[in-house]
């Protein structure tokens, strides 16, 4: 299983912010993370959609983090910003081209871990994974 990286951009930004628990510049957010401006847009748009920040517009604006999101578990956010999880073709069984797709066992298995995976997401918050400030 592998995240996209606007998920990983996600998960940072969200770090971040729960950390400094301040407003953020894009310029801020994108020199400190390492993560492009344009990707930053994309990423804050989203999360502002989902109500994970708030977004102040204007010369002295930028993103803050929602006092909610700190409790939100790695399953919401991660379920919310992938947009699937599809291991492999067989994921998709009407478009599959494989010919063990009536009897394969690997499918079962595949959604098996990935259910783990969810699982595990499921028992940690942002909070869990924001790193105490020094």
């Amino acid at each position: 299983m592998r995240l996209t990286d606007h998920t990983d951009y996600s998960l940072r930004v969200l770090m971040y912010l729960n950390q400094t628990q301040q407003l953020s510049t894009l310029k801020d957010l994108s020199k400190t993370l390492g993560i492009s401006r344009n990707n930053l847009i994309k990423v804050s748009a989203q999360l502002s959609e989902l109500k994970l920040v708030e977004t102040v517009r204007g010369s002295s604006g930028g993103l803050k983090i929602c006092k909610s999101t700190g409790k939100k578990t790695l399953r919401e956010i991660v379920s919310q910003t992938e947009q699937q999880f599809r291991m492999a073709e067989c994921f998709v069984q009407k478009d599959s081209n494989c010919s063990f797709i009536q009897t394969c066992k690997l499918r079962k298995t595949l959604k098996g871990a990935l259910n783990a995976f969810l699982d595990t997401l499921a028992d940690t918050t942002v909070d869990d994974i924001t790193p105490k400030k020094a």
